[in-house]
Formats: C-alpha cells, sequence, structure tokens
C-alpha cells in the first residue's frame, strides 16, 4: 500500500489556477496525498519594457521589476500556504525559472509526481499556436497523465 500521491499542481496567481487548485480539492483530494505546487517565475515585469535592450536599461530599474516580481512570488506563495493550511492539506511549494511548461514538467520528473493538474486560460486555436500554451506543452511532454481544469462557459 502506498502512503499516498504526489500530485502537482502548476499555480501562476490567476484564477485559472485557482480553478484548477478548487477542483483538485473538490474532486479529487484524498487525505494522504502531498501537494507540490509549481510557481514557474517567468518575471512578468520586463514584458512591460520590451522596447527596452538589456544595454539600455537602466540597473535601478531592473532592480525595482525584480523587486516587482519577488513580491507577486511571494502573494502567490502566501496564497498557497494559506489554502492548504486551511484545507488541513500537506504541501509544499516550489519555485523555478523560465519557460513554465518545462520547468512544471522537469519538477514532475523530480518530484516523482503522480499527476499534474493545471489550469487552462482558454487560448483559442490561433492565439495558441502563435503564443503557445503551457498545459498544451505539459500534456505532450510529461511523464504523467494532466488533468487541465477549464472553467466552464
Amino acid at each position: 500500500m502506498t502512503d499516498g500521491r504526489i500530485v502537482l499542481i502548476a499555480m501562476d496567481g490567476s484564477g485559472h489556477a485557482d480553478h484548477a487548485f478548487t477542483y483538485y480539492k473538490d474532486n479529487l483530494y484524498r487525505e494522504n496525498d502531498e501537494l507540490v505546487i509549481v510557481y514557474c517565475a517567468e518575471y512578468k515585469s520586463f514584458n512591460k519594457h520590451q522596447s527596452l535592450t538589456m544595454i539600455s536599461i537602466d540597473p535601478t530599474l531592473v532592480t525595482n521589476l525584480l523587486l516587482e516580481e519577488e513580491k507577486e512570488i511571494n502573494k502567490v506563495a502566501e496564497k498557497f500556504e494559506a489554502l492548504v493550511k486551511d484545507h488541513k492539506m500537506k504541501g509544499r511549494l516550489i519555485r523555478v525559472g523560465g519557460e513554465p511548461g518545462p520547468g512544471i514538467c522537469k519538477v514532475a520528473v523530480e518530484q516523482n509526481a503522480d499527476f499534474i493538474i493545471t489550469g487552462s486560460r482558454g487560448l483559442g486555436t490561433v492565439r495558441r499556436t502563435l503564443l503557445g500554451s503551457v498545459s498544451d506543452y505539459i500534456v505532450h511532454h510529461a511523464h504523467v497523465p494532466v488533468l487541465i481544469c477549464r472553467r466552464k462557459t
């Protein structure tokens, strides 16, 4: 008999990720489960300043952007800790840098996850093709089953 499942949930602080957590909690949670919440820091603040090149970036601006992103990461971590505590679950947060899809799949292997749960932004075919989709990447590259939680429309 196993001690429980290792469930990896991709969190980014969005409503889609919150929905994935809620779906897991309401429909799939088992008492012996261990949650591994993966937060991939993409440093979204830098995307607001795409016209800046690395050469022209003011060091103060870079520092401020990094501090802004760290605050966002800490908010997600605090939110996760509260959710886990409020529902008396076992879990931990793992933060990875870089692209979310590969990062989530890598953590799933490293943590020996039994399955992955992620939200879906519901991108249309054209946007998904042009921008890429984290959930699409995970489905095609993960070594374990993947549940994509999409909100009812």
